[in-house]
């Protein structure tokens, strides 16, 4: 990681020997006088902007804040600073100003610059300082853990020192394409995959297992052929109530009751 962040800082420092093509200062604050780039051309920047870092030094004698496009403590235009912890009457250093900054973005890094800062009193040919953020991509570290660390203060040669810091972060990670699909869209997919598959190798079985042909490949045939009848069993069973009546019969006069009544009748006739 360390070997990509010295190739991109070298990179840049080759475009800063262009010639400015026009400055854009963003609503937040961030002027890059080297370019004309709109902030919509650094959306991984977004997420960070107006937040504030403070890092230890390793060896506990300085201690730096950064903020992102805003100001330092409330000093204008001041994006990072030193402080010695040693000497507590020692004025901050200023490393760089967010007014004057510069910026690169790549598929899962970031590369910001502030510029101008404090001139060297026996380093880097008297220059001034400048802080180097690179925000690399982690996808296991949000808000709630993210940290600014130090990793060097490049200033052992005679030009083009820098004060680099690091900060991982998943916002810098490439947004993973999402799925336009609804949940309903999924299932009916893997519903009609199931059945393709089903009637597939179900086809398969029957023909060249089982021997089957005509219609009787498709697979449970006699199910499907009975389907029908099948709702209508499980509507009947489900929908309807009460006992099943039989049919309602007339009951006529029998001839057994006809003979009983030609007996009863026989005294009526005449002799």
């Amino acid at each position: 990681m360390q070997s990509l962040i010295i190739s991109v800082i070298a990179i840049v420092h080759v475009l800063t020997f262009l010639e400015p093509v026009g400055g854009y200062t963003t609503n937040t604050g961030c002027s890059f006088p080297k370019y004309s780039d709109s902030a919509k051309d650094y959306p991984k920047l977004k997420p960070f902007i107006g937040k504030s870092y403070t890092v230890p030094d390793p060896s506990g004698k300085y201690v730096y804040t950064v903020a992102i496009c805003g100001a330092v403590n409330g000093i204008d235009n001041v994006g990072a600073i030193q402080v010695d912890t040693k000497d507590s009457k020692k004025p901050p250093v200023i490393l760089g100003y967010y007014n004057n900054a510069d910026i690169i973005s790549g598929t899962d890094w970031l590369y910001l610059e502030y510029l101008g800062g404090h001139t060297y009193n026996r380093h880097c040919g008297g220059e001034g300082r400048r802080a180097v953020i690179m925000f690399t991509c982690d996808e296991s570290i949000s808000d709630l853990h993210a940290q600014m660390i130090i990793l060097e203060e490049n200033n052992n040669k005679s030009a083009d020192c820098y004060y680099l810091f690091e900060l991982s972060h998943q916002d810098i990670c490439p947004t993973k394409p999402s799925s336009n699909l609804s949940l309903g869209s999924i299932f009916i997919i893997v519903f009609f995959s199931l059945i393709a598959v089903y009637l597939f190798f179900g086809f398969l079985y029957q023909r060249f297992v089982l021997g089957a042909k005509g219609m009787e490949q498709i697979p449970n045939y006699s199910f499907w052929v009975d389907f029908g009848n099948l709702q209508a069993d499980g509507c009947n069973f489900v929908c309807r109530s009460g006992e099943n009546r039989g049919p309602r019969t007339y009951k006529g006069v029998g001839d057994d009751q006809l003979d009983d009544v030609e007996e009863r009748d026989d005294h009526l006739l005449p002799m």
